[in-house]
């Protein structure tokens, strides 16, 4: 999909347990770098992403990232471009989109916490 071909250069492994539930796992994209000699170029890991790791138990801690954590962090370097000579209609579009799928993603969260199964590996039934 798209020019750039990106899902190509993307690598994931997503883990489950005994039961089938997602437990983190990892993405990672390598790109060919230009080497300091000017030359040549290295293949160098430019995106490195620690999935979370099962629930967050009460009083635990998040041991790795959640898609609205990466969802948030393209937000703000499309931002980052829009707020620059760069500002156009296709950033502006992608920043809308990219705060909707933040919004659904919101609304589910909300949607567990209200029937009891946030942090749990039950589902909800809205």
């Amino acid at each position: 999909m798209g020019i750039r071909n990106s899902e190509s250069l993307v690598q994931s492994q997503f883990l489950t347990d005994q039961n089938g539930n997602p437990t983190g796992g990892f993405t990672k994209m390598v790109a060919a770098v230009e080497a300091d000699d000017g030359k040549s170029s290295e293949l160098v890991e430019v995106i490195s992403i620690q999935w979370q790791d099962g629930v967050i138990p009460p009083g635990g801690v998040q041991n790795g990232a959640f898609v609205e954590d990466v969802l948030e962090a393209a937000r703000q370097r499309i931002q980052f471009f829009n707020e620059s000579k760069f500002r156009c209609r296709e950033n502006s579009l992608a920043i809308t989109k990219i705060e909707e799928a933040l919004q659904w993603l919101d609304w589910r969260t909300r949607a567990r916490l209200g029937e009891g199964v946030e942090n749990t590996y039950e589902t909800h039934t809205s």
